[in-house]
């Protein structure tokens, strides 16, 4: 049996919801849940009806549980290669719906945790999309909320336990998303494994045909001085939110990337423009986008 040392069972594998063994693969990542409730009780009690487990789960005070044996398949990630090679933690919300707030010693928590984690299986540095990832990754969820907004502090926490330092000042439990300045957002894509999600909206400030195309121009992703033809969204990837048709792409309107397009790899940057470029694979080769801005609406 394997159990992190910073966990107490807690109504351990008393539910039918997981499943014995790893069928030979190795563990090699850590995909992060919220429970949305305040009852931290209340879990693992509800896998007894639902068919869904985690590994662990982490209270409003930071108390850490173990549910299911690290040596076992716990059913939360909503993909079983995922569940295979992965250890699930729940995090119990501090307020309801809609915000679904995260104290900051749950988050103190599931930062020694992680570490913990990631020391005894060897994940090396602890990087958000590489080796830590929401549960929203692997499926069409609202899960983790806003601790999606959350897994860098996590991760340089976590980072910092293990290289014997202190953890990093505390911050707010709002669900701020992770800035950058300079060429740091080049290097977080980098050690990310030069994956990218976008799956937040922005603002589509014109649109115009161009190059025999429609496309967006969205100053809140807009590389400079890059032109239209680097610079412009073709708006056949995208959904206007403003218009119930998403088509319409007015000045103004709220549109997002289509779920087919909101992840995938970079395929190239420029440090001197402090830009990453995309191919999304449409046949109009790659669009650039700032950096900066660009990791702030993942």
């Amino acid at each position: 049996m394997t159990v992190s040392g910073l966990a107490t069972p807690y109504g351990f594998q008393s539910f039918p919801n997981y499943t014995a063994g790893r069928q030979g693969n190795s563990i090699n990542k850590i995909v992060i849940h919220h429970m949305a409730t305040t009852d931290y009780n209340s879990v693992p009690g509800i896998w007894n009806s639902r068919q869904a487990s985690a590994h662990y789960g982490i209270g409003q005070d930071g108390t850490i549980r173990s549910y299911v044996d690290e040596d076992n398949t716990a059913w939360h990630a909503g993909d079983w290669p995922t569940n295979l090679t992965s250890i699930g933690i729940e995090h119990a919300n501090a307020t309801g719906a809609p915000n679904y707030d995260i104290a900051q010693a749950t988050i103190d928590a599931s930062a020694k945790l992680v570490a913990d984690i990631a020391n005894r299986y060897g994940l090396g540095t602890v990087v958000p999309y590489k080796n830590l990832f929401p549960h929203s990754q692997f499926t069409s969820t609202a899960c983790p909320g806003q601790l999606k907004g959350k897994l860098q502090e996590i991760a340089d926490r976590a980072n910092a336990i293990n290289n014997g330092g202190q953890s990093v000042p505390t911050q707010s439990t709002t669900n701020a998303q992770p800035t950058s300045t300079g060429s740091s957002a080049i290097d977080k894509f980098k050690a990310g494994g030069d994956r990218f999600v976008l799956q937040g909206s922005f603002i589509n400030n014109t649109c115009e045909l161009q190059y025999g195309i429609y496309q967006s121009r969205a100053d809140e992703l807009s590389a400079v001085p890059f032109a239209w033809k680097d610079n412009g969204i073709p708006t056949k990837l995208l959904d206007d939110l403003s218009d119930p048709n998403g088509r319409s792409f007015n000045d103004g309107a709220t549109v997002r990337f289509k779920p087919q397009y909101q992840r995938g790899t970079i395929d190239k940057y420029s440090v001197n423009a402090n830009a990453v470029g995309i191919d999304f694979l449409d046949g109009n080769g790659i669009i650039w986008f700032d950096a900066d801005k660009f990791w702030a609406h993942y």
